[in-house]
């Protein structure tokens, strides 16, 4: 699939542009895959952003772009704001009472939950606002399956086989928890588009008589480090299947830039002898039981070391987990010191019911940070999920200053995933 189409429009922040600007976002989305209901949500999400911005920045210049990837389209609004409110964007905070009497926060809040996927980043007055639109695929149904003894010896392979990748995410559904399976794993179809496309790579198992016996999926989590879900082992006994094809893994990234992996849902399968362990989060399943997650990581090159900022309050934890894990870092403090901190913050959601998890994520910094936290922990838990974590990327300064906000909101810090962001990125979770 060509997943390299895209179309661009320079314009300007103004009401006069929407009847434009809407025909070309329903007749791209429907050119660059969705169907007929996902380009009328589109064209409906790109109409109230361009009102939207009309308001707050009117008249400004501003480019829209729609582009084409394996399973979705992106839909890209750049443009220049010195005080650019997008608080709306905290949708997981707020009902639409939040912007009853805010029809501009009304239209931003809209346009996010037409979409499937919405984000923000701001580098001083340039702001980027990100739309993903997922294609329709259908979803699988769970079918009975049991583990089977393999014929002969196994070999290994690229996931490229589309009859193949579906077998293996019906059989990793069958035989694992939903907690230790990606999502996505339920459409099977999108798998096999990111798939083959690049955006997510995998190895199969295959037995002398073409029987799928494992796979293994990874993907970019930053320019710099991958993470992977699995092994899922499909067949009866000891077998070579999950040091195949965690070999495999580590083979195809080695040839890459990359400088670290990092397990995102490992399996007890996994050979734990290839990793170093960064410890585990005390996560709670579904049904309440206790379900920790062990994450792993293996560094894929010599290590020369980064800067990293923190505040002084987790100074402490960064400096113990690098010296246990001998990581070269350059550790800086940064506090807030009188600045003004103006405009209102955001936090980005992303959720997996079936694990009972929220990961949140700093996506724009203000004065209000702490009571949108707690905004967000509050629906979450009133909602039932049991794991509520955050990411902080230690590359960022503004983001070290929020940790204060983050401990005294309930959060403690767990572990840092080395690369994981522009720098690392240390996890922590709401107790």
């Amino acid at each position: 699939m060509k997943t390299d189409r895209s179309i661009s429009l320079r314009l300007h922040a103004e009401p006069a542009w929407i009847p434009m600007v809407q025909g070309m976002a329903e007749q791209s989305g429907l050119v660059l895959g969705l169907d007929q209901a996902k380009a009328l949500r589109l064209t409906m999400a790109v109409e109230e952003i361009l009102a939207y911005l009309s308001e707050l920045t009117p008249g400004a210049p501003l480019e829209l772009t729609l582009a084409q990837g394996a399973s979705h389209v992106d839909t890209v609004f750049s443009f220049t704001a010195n005080d650019a409110d997008l608080w709306a964007m905290n949708i997981t905070a707020c009902g639409a009472t939040c912007a009853e009497d805010n029809l501009q926060a009304m239209g931003l809040l809209l346009a996010a939950r037409m979409s499937d996927g919405m984000e923000v980043r701001r580098d001083g007055v340039s702001v980027v606002l990100r739309l993903r639109m997922d294609r329709s695929y259908p979803q699988q149904e769970i079918e009975a399956a049991e583990r089977f003894p393999a014929r002969g010896r196994l070999r290994f392979e690229p996931a490229l086989d589309p009859a193949r990748i579906k077998k293996a995410c019906a059989l990793a559904r069958a035989l694992y928890p939903d907690e230790f399976v990606p999502a996505g794993f339920g459409t099977p179809g999108k798998i096999v588009d990111q798939l083959l496309a690049g955006e997510l790579f995998g190895a199969l198992a295959l037995d002398e008589g073409g029987a799928v016996a494992g796979m293994i999926t990874w993907e970019h989590s930053s320019a710099t480090s991958v993470s992977f879900c699995g092994p899922y082992i499909f067949v009866l006994g000891e077998s070579p299947a999950p040091r195949g094809l965690t070999d495999h893994m580590l083979s195809a990234v080695a040839r890459t830039q990359v400088s670290a992996i990092l397990s995102r849902l490992p399996t007890e399968e996994l050979p734990q002898d290839s990793f170093e362990l960064l410890g585990s989060l005390p996560l709670t399943a579904t049904d309440g039981t206790a379900r920790p997650l062990p994450v792993w990581f293996r560094s894929m090159g010599e290590d020369n070391g980064l800067s990293v900022w923190t505040h002084p309050a987790l100074e402490d934890f960064l400096r113990q987990t690098y010296d246990r894990l001998f990581l070269m870092r350059d550790v800086h403090s940064t506090t807030r010191q009188g600045e003004d901190v103006s405009g209102r913050s955001v936090f980005s959601t992303a959720i997996r019911p079936e694990a009972s998890q929220a990961l949140l994520t700093p996506m724009l910094d203000g004065a209000d940070a702490e009571s949108t936290l707690q905004s967000h922990v509050e629906l979450l838990l009133s909602e039932g999920y049991r794991n509520i974590l955050i990411h902080i990327d230690l590359a960022q300064g503004w983001q070290a200053t929020l940790i204060p906000v983050l401990l005294t909101t309930g959060f403690t810090p767990r572990l840092v995933l080395p690369h994981a962001g522009q720098s690392d990125m240390v996890v922590l979770q709401y107790a």
